[in-house]
């Protein structure tokens, strides 16, 4: 149980350190910032333009997440997207907004769902360590050790 409740200690130690999710660098464990959805190819006429050769259409958004799972989605706008490039002119938004809405945006299960898992562990752990201090109760792996000694 000590191995638990030392897991996870760890775990919110490296959830409460804010750090800016970006394309390149260190993989982060708290993601914040900007970060571009696709919803599909870009719609006529612009997928004709050579300027655009490339790009596809999305929604930039504010995220906020734990693992690339992002628990807050917020201030979305229509973009035509490529790499850590956008475009949003009035031609863009308008194109794109006729053609997608934010529902079509590609997020995936771990995208939409996946920090309610780690939620929902660090809440199991909380509740088996309430459930040991509340009984007294010490599990096997604590005997043995004692009974080594």
């Amino acid at each position: 149980m000590r191995a638990v409740a030392v897991f996870l200690g760890l775990l919110m130690m490296m959830l409460l350190v804010p750090a800016r999710a970006e394309a390149k660098g260190i993989p982060l464990i708290y993601n914040t910032g900007d970060h571009a959805f696709p919803t599909g190819p870009l719609p006529a006429p612009l997928d004709k333009e050579p300027d655009l050769a490339g790009y596809e259409a999305g929604y930039m958004c504010q995220v906020k997440g734990v693992l690339w799972s992002y628990f807050s989605v917020s201030d979305c706008k229509p973009v035509a997207f490529k790499g850590d490039t956008y475009i949003d002119d009035a031609e863009v938004v308008k194109a794109i907004t006729a053609k997608y809405t934010e529902a079509d945006m590609q997020r995936g299960l771990w995208g939409r769902f996946g920090w309610m898992l780690g939620a929902l562990v660090i809440v199991a752990g909380a509740i088996f360590w309430l459930k040991e201090k509340i009984s007294g109760e010490k599990d096997e792996s604590d005997a043995e050790e004692k009974n080594e000694a």
